[in-house]
């Protein structure tokens, strides 16, 4: 059986943090829903995707001008013009990473911002 080169491996696992490097993580989650977080964050997303997700979809429904998003208009950078369908994207995915406990109590968070919308 042929096997790939260990510079091949390397190469293709996620990225690893360097020593010192800070990820901004969610507030509030047990040590089960942070792994489950890390984990999905290092094989579907990016380091601190959850985190920036929900401070732009959270910064955007504040937003007064946020019922005039034109998507044609916008250039779909997360800290500048979000999506907010990439946004809900994101933290759907989160939302189904988490267990039932910190998903409820994201989930709720997520509802409480979106009511401005």
């Amino acid at each position: 059986m042929a096997r790939r080169p260990p510079a091949r491996v390397r190469a293709d696992s996620p990225r690893r943090r360097t020593a010192g490097e800070r990820v901004p993580t969610l507030s509030g989650l047990s040590p089960r829903g942070l792994a489950s977080l890390v984990r999905l964050e290092r094989t579907r997303l990016w380091p601190g995707a959850a985190a920036e997700a929900l401070r732009a979809w959270e910064a955007f429904v504040r937003h007064p001008f946020h019922r005039l998003w034109d998507p044609a208009s916008g250039c779909g950078v997360l800290q500048c013009c979000p999506d907010p369908d990439e946004l809900r994207h994101v933290l759907d995915l989160v939302a189904h990473a988490l267990p039932a406990e910190d998903a409820r109590a994201f989930r709720e968070r997520v509802a409480a911002a979106a009511e401005l919308w």
